[in-house]
C-alpha cells in the first residue's frame, strides 16, 4: 500500500540520506567497539602475563592465546559488518542516490591502488599488521613462554605425567585456536 509521499523524489531523498547517515553511525559505533577490544586485549594479556610471573605459574599463560582467540573473533565480527556495511553504501545506496554518495566508490578505488597493499602498509592484512599482532602474534608469544617456561622448570625438576600430558594438551589446544584466529584474519583480508 502507498503511503503519502511515496511518489515524492524530495521525500525519498530524505529517507536515504536518512539511512547514510545511521549507516555511518553505525561504522562509527563498531570501530569504537573494535578499538575497545583491541584495548581490553592488550590489557587482558599483560594481566595473565602480570599474574603468571607474580605467582611463578606460567602455566597461566596458556590463557592468552585463548583470551587473543576470543578477543580477535569479536573485533574480526566487527570488521566484517563495518565492510558488509561500506559494500551496501557503495553497491546499493549511492546507486539509488543517483551517485551522489561517492565516498565508499573513492575509497574502495583508493584502497586498491598498488601503493596501498604493500607488506608493511597499513590497509595489508599480513601478519606484521600491528592488529595482527596484537591478537595472533600476543598469542604465539604466551605459548612460547609457556613452552620456554615448562622446559625450563621441567629441566631442573621433573613434573608428575599427568601435568606434563595436561600442559601438552592445553599447549596444542592453545596452538589450534591461534591458528584458526590466523585463518579468521586470512579470510578478512579477502573481503
Amino acid at each position: 500500500m502507498a503511503q503519502p509521499g511515496d511518489d515524492d523524489p524530495a521525500i525519498r531523498t530524505q529517507i536515504l540520506l536518512a539511512e547514510y547517515g545511521a549507516l555511518r553511525t553505525e561504522v562509527e559505533r563498531r570501530a569504537t567497539v573494535q578499538w575497545n577490544v583491541f584495548a581490553l586485549q592488550l590489557a587482558s594479556a599483560g594481566a595473565i602475563a602480570s599474574v603468571a610471573i607474580s605467582t611463578g605459574n606460567f602455566a597461566l599463560v596458556l590463557l592468552i592465546p585463548f583470551a587473543s582467540y576470543l578477543f580477535g573473533s569479536r573485533y574480526l565480527l566487527h570488521d566484517f559488518h563495518i565492510k558488509l556495511i561500506r559494500r551496501y553504501l557503495r553497491e546499493s545506496l549511492a546507486e539509488r542516490l543517483a551517485g551522489h554518495v561517492r565516498w565508499e566508490s573513492w575509497r574502495s578505488s583508493a584502497l586498491a591502488a598498488p601503493a596501498t597493499r604493500g607488506w608493511f602498509s597499513v590497509t595489508g592484512w599480513n601478519f606484521a599488521h600491528p592488529t595482527r599482532l596484537a591478537f595472533e602474534g600476543v598469542g604465539f608469544l604466551g605459548l612460547a613462554t609457556a613452552a620456554l617456561a615448562a622446559g625450563y622448570r621441567w629441566s631442573r625438576t621433573s613434573a608428575p605425567w599427568p601435568v606434563v600430558v595436561g600442559f601438552v594438551l592445553g599447549w596444542l589446544l592453545g596452538l589450534t585456536v591461534v591458528v584458526m584466529l590466523d585463518r579468521a584474519f586470512r579470510r578478512a583480508s579477502d573481503l
